[in-house]
């Protein structure tokens, strides 16, 4: 039987007056070549699997059942306080604990709690000690947010120091740059990301931000021609492209709960004749990153932005729901599903302010969670920053 599976085949023949000359192919060859090509694509798989695990934080033991119920239960909330036109008081709806280590809880986000939720809702605090679906509220007081793009902010002498404005020979992580068509505007070089070329397989840098750092959100015609300056445009000091727009999320304004956006993310390819150095002032070389859904309220947190430099703070809100406004525009966007941090007080007065969009946020163990894309002002800092993670999964640390 086996000998009539593995024969040999003709593939053409030749005459050339002296007798006919036979090609053949033989089916052990083709199950060996079939075999190989088997083995070499299941290394390349194990391989790329290993390498993903690698980046990934091991999990530390969150009760990802309980967590599911809360964030449907959450979303459902969501939906009802956050609808476009309800209310100019809650604005972000969020899961946290009621103490460190306390149950979940959810969490409302009112711009005054004196006032009411909405016309004829009654007052604020009626929401507190009150509970939704079994889970309880937490009713929190907090300015609505911005998008951290900083628009020429003269600060107080000796405040901000260690923020990182000027031109820069070698690029890093954390230091000033945007879009060269964002006019008296700043933001933040997050860091950086690698793929390999379709062509010769050589490596490509990029840099990471956010969209409204690397883009104009206001040219509904962005594209690759769009250059990256380093400092901002929005810097004393003068500036020079360092590189072109590559892609970016587009971000919905104006919209209702069931048109969220879920990143604010960008990326840039850097000019090859750049000098750049894969790190972060402070904080050194990324190693990988955080899944969402690992990420726990109260653990510590990094980053280093254009205006704050390094700080430190805390994860105090998962899955958060939050409306964020854009001052160029006048709009707002929803966002769903975000992460929300507190400076470490007292070290850190603040964890973010204007000019820090698009800094990358890092765990204990150099690893990402996300990039900051807004916050409250520095006069407002009963809370901080709102941080996006997708962008930094998708990507290979350099």
């Amino acid at each position: 039987m086996l000998l009539l599976i593995l024969k040999g085949h003709i593939i053409w023949s030749r005459t050339d007056g002296r007798g006919t000359t036979y090609y053949h192919y033989y089916d052990q060859v083709t199950w060996i070549v079939a075999a190989v090509a088997m083995v070499w694509i299941a290394w390349l798989l194990i391989r790329r699997y290993r390498r993903l695990r690698a980046l990934q934080r091991r999990p530390r033991g969150v009760n990802y059942r309980q967590l599911k119920r809360i964030v449907k239960i959450k979303d459902e909330l969501s939906s009802q306080y956050l609808r476009a036109g309800l209310s100019n008081n809650i604005h972000a709806v969020g899961i946290g604990r009621l103490a460190p280590a306390g149950d979940y809880c959810i969490q409302v986000f009112v711009v005054d709690a004196t006032q009411e939720l909405w016309p004829g809702a009654g007052p604020a605090t009626t929401l507190a000690g009150s509970f939704f679906r079994g889970i309880p509220l937490l009713l929190i007081q907090m300015a609505r947010m911005g998008f951290l793009i900083d628009t020429a902010v003269d600060f107080a002498a000796g405040q901000y120091v260690n923020g990182i404005r000027d031109q820069q020979a070698v690029i890093v992580g954390g230091i000033s740059g945007a879009n060269v068509n964002l006019t008296g505007q700043s933001g933040t070089i997050g860091y950086f990301c690698t793929r390999k070329s379709k062509l010769w397989r050589r490596k490509e840098v990029y840099l990471l931000s956010n969209s409204h750092v690397f883009v104009d959100l206001q040219n509904p015609k962005a594209d690759e021609t769009e250059l990256i300056v380093q400092p901002s445009p929005g810097e004393r000091a003068s500036n020079r492209p360092i590189g072109t727009l590559t892609n970016f999320s587009r971000l919905t304004f104006d919209g209702d709960t069931n048109e969220p956006n879920i990143i604010d993310a960008a990326i840039c390819k850097l000019w090859d004749s750049q000098p750049h150095q894969p790190l972060i002032p402070l904080i050194g070389t990324v190693n990988g990153y955080v899944p969402q859904r690992d990420v726990e309220i109260g653990e510590a947190v990094r980053k280093c932005g254009r205006t704050t430099g390094y700080t430190e703070g805390r994860i105090f809100s998962i899955d958060l729901d939050i409306w964020i406004g854009y001052d160029r525009t006048r709009q707002s966007a929803f966002f769903k599903n975000q992460f929300l941090i507190e400076p470490a007080s007292p070290a850190y007065s603040s964890f973010v302010d204007k000019g820090d969009s698009g800094s990358i946020v890092i765990d204990a163990g150099q690893r990402a969670i996300g990039l900051v894309f807004a916050g409250t002002s520095a006069d407002q800092q009963t809370t901080s920053a709102g941080a996006t993670s997708p962008g930094v999964r998708r990507s290979k640390p350099d």
